[in-house]
């Protein structure tokens, strides 16, 4: 397939890429308002976030393995059209529970697609080219975020939390034609196998007790019955999933996949960085949604720096490990990170907005920056015959950071400021944003310790065959 083509497809590819990433930004600054219209607690908001992860989580290696049988472009579009349905019905929602199931349905959509995306890149550019397009994907992701905070925050100002539904669901239908139009179906050539069903239920459960702990743990304490049934539904899902993976012909889990250094180093890397610059984004909500003067739009203000220097860092930082280790650039990233993090305790409810900026863009470069390098090695490390399969636990283990730093900072920032607000502290929402900043703080320095761990030259891997993939693999019409 030639250069011109080949991005062609993928800029088509993007813009569906756009519109889920934007849906999801927009939820940070609909947070507060959506806990206010429904009458829930914050620690119960999380559950907003919460299915829309569960549906996310859970599905995608599935519809990762789904593609590989059936064909990614029919994955994708049904993703597209469920995607849009989704939005429609969460705006009109007429209560709470209707809502969740709404976001529930999203993040089965966004399943659909975004493993889809990952397989094609794999696909589309070879390993010497592919740094460059995934600086670009992780760009376009940012750009949505970027743009989705502080589109979110003054649409909801003006119009409503409802609004930023009916936009994105709109969005949605309209990158329904280039996919149909430009994109080519590619499916494995492996056999289809029995679908995992034992597999994909232990994962379900698994999923939603892991991250809804927090939550269970912020409303009803650490010690109580509730939480300890939840903790144990959660170890024992996730050994019968460990097993399950083993036995199983196509499993939802690929095992083999997951044990490869090179493959798990990388993604468990980007999971640790992404809940901390999830659990950023949600204290900062409530943070200056709090504070004297502030409001939904003064929040997508500093999304946008937070989200936009994480945007314009990517596609360099994609460049640049086509030419560098991609371990060199993660060490720097992380490094940065907890540069970004000291800063982040010295904001108090008085801090000039110009300092929070200042600190999001830090962190929000570091993040752009990181991303298409754990990105690079993880891809590289799949085998072609399970791109999807590969590309959907890589998806997986992606979406489980956000949905884990929102529950994680959420249950931090709503205990914490109930306590200092008890104490008396005049500066109690300052407080509670530093103890988030202290936990993610941690959480950087693991994941700075794992990437002394990876390899230090160019990545390669018994998978290195992913770069050139089998021509019967592409359609009739892309064979040279």
């Amino acid at each position: 397939m030639d250069s011109r083509t080949a991005w062609k497809i993928y800029l088509a590819l993007l813009f569906g890429t756009f519109v889920t990433i934007e849906a999801a930004a927009f939820q940070a600054p609909a947070l507060p308002s959506l806990t206010k219209h429904f009458g829930i607690p914050i620690n119960l908001a999380a559950l907003i976030l919460l299915m829309y992860s569960l549906g996310v989580t859970v599905f995608a290696p599935i519809m990762g393995r789904l593609g590989d049988q059936i064909g990614r472009k029919r994955v994708l579009l049904v993703g597209l059209l469920g995607f849009a349905l989704s939005e429609i019905a969460a705006a009109s929602a007429a209560n709470f529970p209707i809502f969740l199931a709404a976001r529930f349905l999203q993040g089965l959509s966004v399943a659909c697609i975004l493993p889809g995306v990952f397989a094609y890149i794999g696909h589309l550019f070879p390993e010497q080219r592919r740094g460059m397009a995934l600086g670009i994907f992780a760009m376009t992701m940012t750009l949505g975020a970027a743009s989705g905070g502080l589109l979110g925050g003054l649409l909801i100002d003006r119009f409503g939390w409802p609004s930023v539904y009916w936009i994105s669901g709109a969005l949605a239908f309209v990158g329904i034609l280039p996919v149909m139009m430009l994109v080519p179906d590619l499916r494995s050539t492996q056999s289809p196998a029995r679908f995992d069903l034992k597999g994909a239920l232990c994962l379900f459960a698994t999923i939603g007790a892991l991250l809804s702990l927090p939550t269970w743990v912020g409303n009803f304490g650490a010690s109580s019955p509730y939480t300890a049934v939840i903790a144990a539904t959660g170890i024992l899902g996730l050994a019968m999933l460990w097993r399950t993976g083993q036995r199983a012909a196509a499993p939802v889990v690929d095992i083999a996949i997951l044990r490869h250094r090179a493959f798990a180093l990388p993604s468990a890397i980007y999971w640790l960085h992404l809940v901390s610059f999830s659990g950023i984004v949600y204290a900062l909500a409530f943070f200056i949604n709090g504070r004297p003067g502030g409001s939904a739009s003064q929040f997508g203000f500093v999304a946008l720096f937070l989200y936009g220097s994480s945007m314009l860092s990517a596609p360099l930082a994609g460049r640049l490990i086509d030419r560098l280790a991609p371990r060199t650039v993660t060490i720097f990233s992380l490094t940065g990170t907890l540069l970004g993090l000291a800063l982040l305790l010295g904001i108090r409810v008085d801090t000039p907005l110009w300092f929070i900026v200042a600190t999001v863009c830090l962190l929000g470069l570091m993040m752009g920056s990181n991303s298409p390098a754990v990105m690079k090695l993880a891809i590289g490390a799949v085998p072609c015959d399970k791109m999807g399969a590969g590309t959907g636990l890589f998806s997986m283990l992606r979406d489980l950071g956000a949905p884990t730093g929102s529950s994680l900072s959420l249950a931090v920032f709503s205990t914490s400021l109930a306590i200092h607000t008890r104490q008396g502290n005049p500066d109690a929402l300052a407080a509670a944003l530093s103890n988030v900043g202290y936990l993610l703080g941690g959480l950087i320095s693991v994941a700075l310790l794992l990437s002394l761990r990876l390899e230090r030259g160019p990545a390669r891997s018994s998978a290195e065959s992913v770069s050139a993939p089998p021509r019967d693999a592409l359609p009739s019409d892309q064979r040279t």
